[in-house]
C-alpha cells in the first residue's frame, strides 16, 4: 500500500511540475521557488537512491532553465530575492548530493569552503554594485552551484562506496564534542567529523581510530579497542 501511495504522490508532483513550467517563463523568481518546493517534496517521498538519481537529472535542468529565463526576460531582483535564491539553490545542491537524505548532503570540506568564501563574497558584492538589476549576481550564484554539481558528479559521485582503511594507532586524538554517535575529534591542529560505533564518548576523552571512510573518522575508546584484540 505504501508503494502505491508513493506512486500517486510522485505522479501528482510531476503533474504540478508541468503546470509550474509556464510560471517559470513569466516570473523566473517565483518559478524557481515553487520548483524548489515541489522538487523537495518529490525527492523526500522517494527512496534515498531513487531520490538522489532523480535529483541529479532534474535539478541541473531546473537551474539551466532558470538562468535561461533570467537572461531572456530581463527580470530585476531585489536584495531579499537574492537571499531566497541562495537558499533554494543550496537546497537543490544538497538534494543533488544527498538524495532524499539531503539533510546530510553536501561534500565541500569546511576548511576549503572558508578559503573560497571570501572570493565568492567579493564577487557577489562587486556584481551587486556593477549590475543594478542583480542579474549578474544571480548568474554567479547559479553558475557556482552548477559547477559544484559537475565537480561532484565527476569526482565524488561514488563517495559512499570509497574504500575504508584501518589505522588503529594514531597519537593524541581526543573528542572536542560529545560523540553519540556523531561529533568531532581533534588530532594535532586538525578537526575531523567523527562517529563512534561503540558507547557514547564525552568531549575531552581520548580516542583511537577504528577506520576512516572518506573524510569521516570512525573512533572508539582505547579500552574498547584493547578488548577487541584480546
Amino acid at each position: 500500500m505504501d508503494a502505491w501511495i508513493k506512486i500517486v504522490v510522485v505522479m501528482i508532483m510531476f503533474s504540478a511540475l508541468s503546470m509550474v513550467m509556464p510560471l517559470l517563463l513569466i516570473n523566473p523568481f517565483y518559478g524557481l521557488m515553487i520548483f524548489g518546493v515541489l522538487i523537495t517534496l518529490l525527492v523526500i517521498t522517494l527512496e534515498p537512491a531513487t531520490g538522489k538519481a532523480m535529483a541529479q537529472v532534474v535539478v541541473p535542468i531546473i537551474i539551466i532553465l532558470f538562468v535561461f529565463q533570467v537572461w531572456i526576460s530581463d527580470f530585476s531582483f531585489d536584495d531579499w530575492m537574492l537571499l531566497i535564491i541562495f537558499g533554494v539553490l543550496y537546497l537543490m545542491f544538497t538534494m543533488f548530493t544527498g538524495g532524499s537524505s539531503f539533510v546530510e548532503g553536501g561534500f565541500i570540506d569546511a576548511k576549503v569552503s572558508l578559503k573560497l568564501f571570501p572570493l565568492y563574497g567579493v564577487a557577489i558584492f562587486l556584481s551587486v554594485l556593477i549590475d543594478p538589476t542583480r542579474q549578474l549576481t544571480v548568474y554567479i550564484m547559479a553558475g557556482t552551484v552548477f559547477c559544484l554539481m559537475m565537480l561532484y558528479f565527476a569526482f565524488l559521485r561514488d563517495y559512499d562506496k570509497w574504500p575504508t582503511y584501518s589505522q588503529f594507532k594514531y597519537a593524541d586524538i581526543h573528542a572536542v564534542t560529545d560523540l553519540n554517535p556523531k561529533g568531532k575529534v581533534k588530532t594535532g591542529a586538525e578537526i575531523w567529523w567523527a562517529r563512534t560505533s561503540g558507547p557514547p564518548i564525552k568531549a575531552g576523552e581520548q580516542v583511537v581510530i577504528d577506520h576512516i571512510t572518506g573524510i569521516t573518522m570512525y573512533v572508539r575508546r582505547p579500552d574498547d579497542i584493547s578488548g577487541m584484540d584480546q
